[in-house]
């Protein structure tokens, strides 16, 4: 009899341990339940190990300073000091009349130069990369980033993706230089794949 019940004891001690470990039924994703995976919070962090690279912070706060420009914080990634007019920048147009529409290279992206835009062109300018204020920076995944390092010291160059408030994924390309700080930089390009943009 009191061999029974330490038998029952070590079995319920087992099936409890195996419970909490996720290793039973239920929807905790480890194992059983609905047959989904549910990712964890440690896969979520391995899905982009750039999360915190400066480089990638550079676009982000980039993208988060245009949808309101007229504070001019953009200006610490993007100039348009037109003292410096020969800085260019690459960006997908999305309609006629977007600067640059006219110029656009066969991946649908076009060469301009900020400090040489009137301010009617500037808006639309900021509209088309912003998708009118409908990107969500902080959605922005990395996809490929090359060779680059997550701390990054020299021009960087990645490709992503972002998700707009609407529920679509856009996928691009961003080059810039320094990528050692997340407050300032030079960004030369942010571009949308054109099936998307």
């Amino acid at each position: 009899m009191l061999k029974a019940r330490r038998t029952k004891g070590a079995v319920l001690v087992a099936v409890t341990a195996l419970a909490l470990a996720g290793c039973g039924g239920g929807d905790s994703g480890g194992g059983g339940g609905d047959g989904k995976d549910t990712p964890s919070a440690s896969a979520t962090a391995q899905a982009d190990p750039f999360q915190k690279a400066p480089w990638r912070l550079q676009v982000v706060n980039l993208l988060t300073a245009l949808r309101t420009p007229q504070d001019g914080k953009y200006r610490s990634w993007m100039s348009d000091d037109p003292k410096q007019w020969t800085d260019y920048f690459t960006y997908t147009p999305r309609e006629e009349g977007d600067p640059g529409w006219s110029n656009r290279s066969n991946d649908g992206a076009s060469v301009v130069y900020p400090a040489k835009m009137d301010p009617a062109e500037k808006k639309a300018f900021f509209s088309a990369i912003t998708r009118n204020n409908t990107v969500e920076a902080s959605t922005l995944t990395v996809v490929d980033a090359g060779d680059e390092t997550v701390a990054g010291d020299n021009q960087f160059k990645f490709t992503f993706k972002v998700k707009t408030s609407d529920g679509k994924w856009l996928t691009g390309m961003a080059i810039g230089s320094p990528g050692t700080s997340a407050d300032n930089g030079h960004i030369t390009r942010l571009s949308y794949d054109l099936n998307q943009s």
